[in-house]
């Protein structure tokens, strides 16, 4: 492929950055900002063979047909066959690992245009925060909900993007050393800030529980020294202590907002956004335990709800939980395929990182998909675009074989 079309390489190369930029982009943008990529790919696509041939056919594209397969299928049974549909469609990011795969040897380029993106988000961020710094029309299409700083993302949906943004600094920060250690520092505690300010509650869960389980593997490298890790976790807990001092007043309103909100729940309220949360968790069980089989079908939980309530909730399309919604659409065949593809991705993510670089942003996509994982159990990332595309890219990244080329620049 270098020896005929050289040229070629480079501009796929330019076009697999801007889609990596692009991923953390507002919803409308993320697929336009990709489709050069997929455009350009398929002109080359003579040159490219048969390079694009085990990028289709990698293991997570092969699960990720399984699940559409299964989701095909069960529209026969559906309630809401059109809403499967839609769900069926967020499937297509698992596709950007071929698109992606002719110049995965720049893996590491590729990882730093997709930090660069979330960099971007976040000042996004910091301008919601200042109120478009005086501009009105601005203000207004960056505002979502009062204390939530989210930017161009939804807040809960930021939130879960945050959290594999996280993930992608944290080896650097708690297992690396010298300059890149300095970056995966200032990538981490920017990183927790926007988080903090989305205001998701299981975004916050999520990152902890990242943080805890990274400091852990970090202990576990026997030839890694334990004194960055040490550094790295005394410095992020400083950031979430002085983020705590700083914004207390709101992560307190947050957090006591749950609180009354469970209680409210456990008294047969659900009419607040955690009590639905919970009631649609509790008839996600039941449907699942109902169909164990088939389940629902695609996109037929919301005809669930509305026959098994009599409630109006906050939005009961999905049960805010990618398990709980695979255990009820597709039963327990939808559950073992989610366990696959998450199990798939992360093995894919860890033994495409050489043992002496487990400290450097090459180890970044592993912990960025443990955290979308993590994020999942408060989010059904798998039908929200920007989730998916996340997790279609990060599926790009982990390749189950990636070249060892010396021509990386």
């Amino acid at each position: 492929m270098h020896a005929r079309d050289r040229i070629g390489d480079r501009i796929h190369l330019v076009l697999a950055c801007v889609a990596m930029i692009g991923i953390a982009g507002p919803v409308s943008f993320v697929d336009f900002l990709v489709m050069p990529l997929v455009a350009f790919f398929l002109i080359r696509v003579v040159n490219t063979f048969p390079i694009w041939i085990h990028g289709f056919g990698q293991p997570v594209v092969l699960v990720g047909l399984m699940l559409a397969g299964l989701m095909g299928l069960s529209l026969l049974w559906s309630a809401d066959p059109v809403a499967g549909l839609e769900h069926i469609g967020e499937l297509r990011w698992l596709a950007m690992i071929g698109f992606v795969y002719p110049v995965i040897e720049h893996r590491r380029v590729l990882i730093a245009c997709l930090c660069i993106g979330f960099v971007i988000g976040n000042g996004v961020q910091v301008i919601d925060a200042f109120d478009g710094f005086g501009n009105a029309w601005l203000a207004d299409r960056l505002w979502h909900e009062p204390g939530r700083v989210s930017g161009w993302w939804d807040p809960a949906v930021g939130g879960s993007i945050l959290v594999a943004a996280l993930g992608l600094h944290l080896p650097a920060a708690v297992m690396g050393r010298g300059r890149g250690r300095v970056v995966g520092f200032a990538g981490s505690m920017v990183t927790i800030v926007a988080l903090m300010a989305t205001g998701t509650r299981g975004g916050w869960i999520a990152a902890v529980v990242l943080v805890m389980i990274a400091l852990l593997i970090a202990g576990f490298q026997r030839r890694r020294r334990f004194g960055p890790m040490m550094v790295g976790g005394a410095m992020l807990v400083v950031v979430i202590s002085a983020l705590v001092v700083v914004k207390g007043g709101a992560l307190g309103d947050r957090i006591g907002i749950a609180r009354d909100e469970i209680r409210m729940a456990i008294d047969g309220d659900v009419g607040t956004s955690t009590g639905a949360r919970i009631s649609m968790g509790h008839q996600a069980v039941r449907a699942g335990l109902a169909h164990p089989v088939g389940g629902l079908g695609a996109g037929g939980f919301r005809s669930w709800m509305e026959e098994e309530t009599v409630e109006v909730l906050d939005d009961q399309a999905h049960p805010h939980s990618s398990m709980l919604r695979l255990w009820s659409e597709h039963g327990l065949p939808g559950v073992l395929i989610g366990v696959l593809l998450a199990s798939v991705l992360l093995v894919n993510a860890w033994r495409c990182v050489p043992s002496g670089d487990r400290g450097t942003y090459l180890m970044g996509p592993f912990f960025a998909v443990l955290g979308l994982i993590l994020v999942s159990g408060f989010d059904s990332v798998l039908i929200n675009v920007n989730t998916m595309a996340m997790m279609g890219v990060l599926g790009a990244l982990c390749p189950a074989y990636c070249p060892r080329i010396g021509s990386e620049r």
